[in-house]
Order: structure tokens, then sequence, then C-alpha cells
């Protein structure tokens, strides 16, 4: 049916990329909450459902934008040879009509908030619409991923204070880091036709500098303990915020150590399991 296609096109069949596009959101709110005291009333529930439909918006968007500056990539990859622009099954043509579809709604969205966030989030189209790029030139594009990928930890703390502190920086640099262990993870799945093709990711990368290329993401998910730790000492949270971050990390640690990255399916896995350590840092904030 053509409206799976389109269901397809815009990845609302794999939800996992929604939800580790939002969980950032919700970091900078629950982060910004904490640091402030600010009372959950019904205007911070509305922001967050604001974040939750843009998160929906934005990451179909992205999608879309993403095969079609790669459908002829997608044609040689076998993960993504049947993608619905790869296979012809839907048209350059259509897939635009539906992206300014996306891209209308999503500026709705954007209008709802104060002049910071709407300009905010202007930024973030460029990023998402200039990301699809970097694969083709910079050996790290993951990274380049978690700074667009990531960017709502910014425009929720402009959305919910009208500013941006230290802490929430802090925070935005250790989901980027965050997204560059699982999109590294994920990216191993595809890495040898991105060889033959000549595209660039930081699974080639790291393969190619390090003989145990788990060994940098170990070190990764260690900064990002640390930075959670400084976090927490910078703003008097409680012991339970420690031990919510130990185990979050002990889980990305111990999944990382069983994830065989010559298993396409393994490495699938792993990345949907980062939605459940996004959770755990965000019970973590909201417990502190």
């Amino acid at each position: 049916m053509k409206v799976f296609d389109f269901v397809r096109l815009m990845r609302l069949n794999q939800p996992t990329g929604i939800w580790l596009l939002f969980i950032p959101c919700l970091l900078g709110i629950g982060l910004n909450i904490k640091i402030y005291q600010i009372k959950i009333d019904l205007s911070l529930l509305k922001i967050i459902v604001y974040f939750f439909i843009g998160s929906v918006l934005m990451r179909s968007a992205g999608c879309i934008i993403n095969d079609l500056f790669d459908k002829n990539f997608d044609r040689k990859v076998m993960r993504t040879k049947n993608r619905p622009l790869a296979n012809n099954r839907i048209s350059s043509f259509q897939a635009l009509i539906l992206l300014a579809m996306l891209l209308f709604l999503s500026l709705y969205i954007l209008l709802q908030f104060n002049f910071l966030t709407i300009l905010s989030g202007f930024i973030s189209v460029i990023l998402i619409f200039t990301y699809p790029l970097m694969k083709r030139f910079f050996n790290f594009p993951q990274l380049y991923l978690g700074v667009t990928f990531n960017f709502g930890v910014l425009m929720a703390s402009l959305a919910v204070v009208n500013k941006i502190n230290g802490s929430t920086i802090l925070l935005y640099f250790l989901c980027i880091m965050w997204t560059l262990i699982y999109d590294t993870i994920y990216g191993f799945q595809d890495i040898e036709d991105d060889l033959r093709i000549g595209l660039k990711s930081s699974s080639i990368t790291i393969k190619k500098f390090f003989k145990k290329p788990k060994i940098i993401l170990f070190i990764l998910n260690f900064l990002i303990f640390l930075i959670l730790v400084f976090i927490g000492l910078k703003n008097n949270f409680n012991l339970i915020f420690y031990l919510a971050c130990l185990l979050a990390s002990l889980f990305i640690a111990l999944n990382l150590s069983f994830c065989n990255l010559k298993n396409p399916n393994n490495c699938l896995k792993f990345f949907k399991q980062n939605v459940f350590f996004g959770w755990l840092i965000l019970i973590a904030i909201l417990s502190a």
C-alpha cells in the first residue's frame, strides 16, 4: 500500500529514533526544573507535548531529507536498498510535498514558543538539512548527528527558562557523546557497504585506527558518567541521582561488552537499548 510506503519513508514504523530525539528534550526540561525549582503545571505540560509532537515531525522530516540526499547510495546498501525512495515506490516530488507539509506543521509548533526558542529552532533545521552531507567528507558524521539530534536539550532550556546555563551545556555535550556511542554501533551494520561505496562513518574511522573499537566507546561512556557526576555536584543533587546515573552507565557498558560488532542484529539491538538508558538518566534527574 502507498500509505505504508509513506509511513516507512518517515520511519514511523521504527519509533526508536523518535524517542532518541525526544528524550534529550525531556532531559533539558527536567534539568532546568530541578535547577530552578520550577513547579510542574499546565504550561509546562504543554511545552512537553509540543516537544513530543515536534520530535515526531522533525524526525520524520529528517528521514525524508536524508533519503532524498542518499537515495542513490541507499540502492547500493543491503539494509537500505528497499527504502521507498531508493526502490522508486515513492517519487522525489511526492517526498518533497510530504516534507513541505511536515516542515509547515513543525513551524506551527515552533511558533508556540518564545523568541529565543524559535530562533534556535531555525538553527536546528540548518543542522538537519546539512547532516546528510557529512558522511561524504567528514570521518565522524555521527558526531555531527549528535550535535543535531540533541539540539533539543538547548531548545528545551530556552523554552522553559529563556536561557541556557552551564549545566545544560554540559548535558548537551554528554548527549552528543551518547549519540556518538549508539550511532557508531549502529553504523557497524553497514560498514562493509559504506567502505565499498566510499561513504564515511565513525565506525569505519575507529575500526581503522583501533584493534578493539569498543575501547573508545567505553571511554566515552565513562566520560558521560563523569559529566553527570559533575552536574550533580554543581547543583547539589542527592544520592539517588548518582546511583541512577551509575546504573545507567553500567547498563550501557554491559550491553556494549556483549554486542557483537560483526552481527548487524546485535548492533541494532544495542541501538534500541539506548532508549532505556535515556529514561534512566531522566529518572536520575527528576529524582535528584
